[in-house]
């Protein structure tokens, strides 16, 4: 039940990403003159809600690699980035079809590279965090102690 949880908050936050991509999309499409007149099809905003929220999903299943304890770091990171690389290409294989992909393959890997970074930069960052409140902690008990 925990590890449905931990989807269900990985989906969510993959939601929250994804409005904040969808932000950006309309911004770069639409003139800043004319951004009062943008609009956005009920469709296509359910649609990126379905897919960020997949997305996260997918993530968080990604993540499971890091369970490898064989591995090293540096192992776990390349193989992680290069299984969401190619679901992400095959997702927007499936979204955009091939032409598309065959034309923009630059920016679609840009937009996964920055979206990779975003998600496990932050994951990592926090990971940082908590091991050096960690250590804190423990400096102070062996202080204490001695």
């Amino acid at each position: 039940m925990k590890k449905i949880g931990q989807l269900l908050v990985s989906g969510l936050i993959g939601i929250g990403i994804g409005m904040a991509w969808i932000v950006v999309q309309i911004l770069m499409e639409c003139p800043w003159k004319n951004l009062a007149n943008s609009t956005l099809q009920l469709s296509e905003f359910l649609f990126w809600v379905l897919t960020s929220f997949l997305i996260g999903i997918f993530f968080a299943l990604a993540t499971w690699i890091f369970n490898n304890d064989n591995w090293s770091l540096r192992k776990q990171i390349i193989i992680n980035f290069f299984v969401c690389l190619v679901a992400w290409l095959i997702f927007n294989f499936f979204v955009n079809g091939l032409t598309v992909i065959e034309k923009r393959w630059p920016i679609v890997i840009g937009d996964f590279i920055l979206m990779y970074a975003i998600a496990y930069g932050t994951y990592f960052f926090n990971l940082w965090n908590d091991v050096k409140q960690i250590n804190t902690k423990l400096k102070k008990k062996n202080d204490k102690e001695e």
